[in-house]
Formats: structure tokens, C-alpha cells, sequence
């Protein structure tokens, strides 16, 4: 069985218990747009602008009180990042071994996401109610595709990517576009934000909000150039029954 299955069983009977606990649950489906960027630890990597990334699944709130209780989410989402890299890179391996001072990469990451956050809400004014929350976003890689461009030779461009790497102590192969690059597995952001919560019918209601995701692990995972982090700012619509 692999991660995706055992987080969706795992927040499957989460959700199963909350839903047989004493208090207020609701669940729904949501819908979010990502707006990401990396962050390097030193010059040596540059961020490149924002990119964007789109995200969705289903969510689940308990309230234990009026005021306040838990939030858990299940996510896939699309994180997207780009960088220039100001660093020698050798391209070894070939007749002659070429040598690039800088390098432009464009990351797609898909992630497994699982937020798990406080929620507090204010009383119901009208038909809207306003809440925030405060937690953490534990997410699993589960693919990792990398574009790059620069001031290539076309010896670099013809070559065979099985016929020589790019620095010979980290053992990546490369290709100029779409190769499946390596990435730490693991990724845990410190989220928060808050939104509107408007009541339609009955207990069915339309929820807005605003995120932001502040990481803490490193996205790579042979580089001992940099520390690289990816960060996003997102907004969300859904719907919870």
C-alpha cells in the first residue's frame, strides 16, 4: 500500500471517529489556488518570481466548543517554484567537459497534504461567520518533474543524459527538460490564515479563505550547495455540509 493510500485510510477513520464524537462535525470539498516561491539559505540560489500551483480535496471541522475546535484537510497539491542556481556546474563525461556559470530551473512538485490546524470562529453575524487557524501541513512527495535552461553548448543538448551528470559528487543525471529530478520526501509547513464562512441552507455552507505555508524542510535532497525551502500563499473556496 502506498503513502497516498495510507493517509487517505488514516484520515478516512479520523474523520469516522469525529463524526461518532459528541460536538458539531462537518465536512466538504475545497478547491485552492497556490502561489509559490523558493528561498535559499545564501546567494548561491535566487528566486525567480511566483509560480502557480492549484490544489484540492476534501476537509473535515470538528467544534468540541462553540468558539473553537480542530481542522483536517486531505490534499493534493501542485507546488511550483523557479530559481536561478549561481554556481559553477560541470557537464563531465563529455569530449570536452563544459562548464555553465549559472542555471535556471523551473520546479512541478505534487505533494500529498494533510493540514491539521486549530479553527476558531466568531458567533454567527447575520449569515457569515469569520474564522482563522493556526497548525501544520505534514505532506508526502509524490512526484517531482524539473525544466532547465541556460547558455547550453550543443554538445551538452545532443548528449545522451546516461553519457555524463552534472557534478560527479551529487550522481544526478540530467536532461535539459522534464527529467525526474530528487527531492526530500518529506515536507512540513508551519500554516495559518483565516477566511468567511457564509450559511446557504440548513447546515450547508460556502467557505473562503487565505494561507499561508511557511516551510521548514529542506526540498532537496543530495545538493550541499544550498538549503532550499518552498513557501506558498493561497486562497481557497469550498463548500462544507
Amino acid at each position: 500500500m502506498n503513502i497516498k493510500n495510507v493517509a487517505m485510510l488514516a484520515l478516512g477513520m479520523l474523520l469516522t471517529q469525529l463524526s461518532f464524537a459528541q460536538g458539531e462535525f462537518r465536512v466538504g470539498l475545497k478547491g485552492q489556488a497556490n502561489f509559490s516561491w523558493l528561498g535559499g539559505t545564501n546567494k548561491t540560489l535566487e528566486n525567480d518570481g511566483v509560480k502557480f500551483g492549484f490544489a484540492y480535496g476534501i476537509m473535515g471541522d470538528y467544534y468540541f466548543k462553540d468558539n473553537y475546535g480542530l481542522s483536517g484537510e486531505i490534499l493534493l497539491s501542485t507546488v511550483k517554484s523557479q530559481f536561478n542556481l549561481n554556481a559553477p556546474q560541470a557537464f563531465t563525461k563529455l569530449a570536452s567537459d563544459d562548464t555553465l556559470a549559472s542555471l535556471n530551473y523551473e520546479y512541478t512538485i505534487q505533494y500529498l497534504e494533510l493540514p491539521i490546524s486549530m479553527k476558531f470562529r466568531t458567533n454567527e453575524i447575520g449569515n457569515v461567520t469569520y474564522w482563522s487557524n493556526f497548525g501544520f501541513s505534514p505532506g508526502f512527495a509524490l512526484s517531482a518533474r524539473t525544466s532547465i535552461s541556460g547558455d547550453f553548448s550543443q554538445a551538452v543538448i545532443n548528449a545522451d543524459p546516461t553519457d555524463y551528470k552534472v557534478n560527479d559528487g551529487e550522481g544526478d543525471e540530467f536532461t535539459v527538460s522534464g527529467f525526474d529530478d530528487k527531492v526530500f520526501l518529506f515536507r512540513l509547513p508551519l500554516i495559518i490564515g483565516g477566511g468567511i464562512e457564509y450559511k446557504m441552507a440548513g447546515s450547508t455552507s460556502l467557505q473562503a479563505g487565505v494561507r499561508y505555508a511557511n516551510t521548514f524542510t529542506d526540498v532537496f535532497v543530495k545538493d550541499k550547495t544550498v538549503d532550499a525551502k518552498n513557501n506558498y500563499f493561497a486562497i481557497s473556496v469550498g463548500v462544507l455540509f
